[in-house]
């Protein structure tokens, strides 16, 4: 039972880190047009990867944490609205937590 209720969570974790991340890069993209294809690269793809890895049990979605922490870390010092990238980054690694709690130990080599 609480393991059910751990991989709800980290499910609903990364699917509002994704989310959030997607529209906060949308909001990026359309308030500053000079926005490279490094930010999609930082922040896109790791929120659509986080999407996906939210789904699996293996925790897949720390790869989206790893990839997305430096330019959110530089964000939410530089931006006053785009500290929620960080929150969203918090969200990824939180979800990534609950899913190893709640994955078999099959995989793990320990």
């Amino acid at each position: 039972m609480k393991d059910r209720f751990l991989f709800w969570l980290s499910l609903l974790c990364g699917l509002l880190a994704s989310a959030g991340s997607l529209v906060l890069w949308y909001v990026l993209l359309s308030e500053k047009s000079s926005v490279s294809a490094l930010t999609f690269l930082c922040l896109g793809l790791p929120a659509l990867l986080g999407l996906v890895a939210s789904f699996v049990k293996p925790p897949v979605i720390l790869l989206s944490f790893v990839v997305s922490l430096p330019l959110c870390l530089y964000l939410s010092m530089n931006a006053d609205k785009f500290f929620f990238f960080l929150i969203a980054s918090l969200l990824y690694f939180l979800s990534g937590v609950l899913k190893c709690k709640t994955a078999k130990a099959s995989w793990l080599p320990w």
